[in-house]
């Protein structure tokens, strides 16, 4: 046989390996494309940090990003400062995560002035948060979905929302006099036991006099 044939025939299966390795990594690696989706309001999140190791990215204003050539079955980070750091497939096209807290904006309806101290109430007979003088009222972690968010003050009638987003503004019609339902109140604090008496219960003896020495 031919030297040079002999030559190819050796190195042919060092070709082989290369070429399975090389095919089966690029069938093994995935263009991640992806959205990231406010859960509550349905519109798209920009600015959430998107990283797989070192490399690093960022949705855009319509929540997508893309990072190439990721192995298939890693996870890629995400994270924002108004919704936590989550995880996702690099296969997984859309991710709908919720904020972690609100921020409610109480303003007077005719004035726009920040409401002095509001509350927000779920239930009604349940403070889950209170606002500062300005107005300004955070929330966490996030009011249950299922309900809405009853947001009220003195001297303003009460307005019953939907959270949605990591920020909403309330206007409260003033209403003098008007105020929060009552709070739920809290169970009767039981009484302290009673302690039990000292010793068995029984008299205690009378000591007999003592002698005075005198016959």
């Amino acid at each position: 046989m031919d030297p040079r044939w002999r030559r190819r025939l050796a190195v042919l299966p060092f070709v082989v390996l290369f070429l399975g390795a090389f095919v089966g990594g690029q069938f093994n690696r995935v263009d991640a494309r992806g959205r990231i989706i406010d859960d509550t309001t349905n519109l798209p999140i920009p600015d959430v940090a998107v990283s797989f190791g070192s490399r690093v990215t960022a949705t855009d204003t319509d929540g997508r990003y893309a990072l190439d050539n990721v192995p298939r079955g890693a996870k890629i980070d995400t994270s924002h400062r108004y919704y936590g750091k989550h995880t996702v497939p690099p296969e997984q096209t859309e991710l709908r995560i919720p904020p972690l807290t609100i921020t409610f904006e109480v303003k007077d309806e005719y004035t726009t002035k920040g409401v002095d101290t509001p509350e927000a109430r779920q239930p009604d007979d349940t403070q889950i948060g209170k606002g500062v003088s300005s107005g300004e009222m955070v929330v966490g972690p996030y009011p249950a979905r299922n309900a809405p968010v009853l947001i009220c003050a003195k001297n303003y009638q009460s307005r019953s929302v939907n959270a949605a987003g990591y920020q909403m503004d309330v206007a409260l019609t003033p209403s003098a006099g008007s105020s929060c339902p009552p709070l739920k109140s809290p169970p009767p604090t039981p009484p302290p036991p009673t302690p039990a008496p000292s010793g068995s219960g029984s008299p205690a003896p009378v000591p007999a006099p003592s002698p005075s020495g005198t016959p």
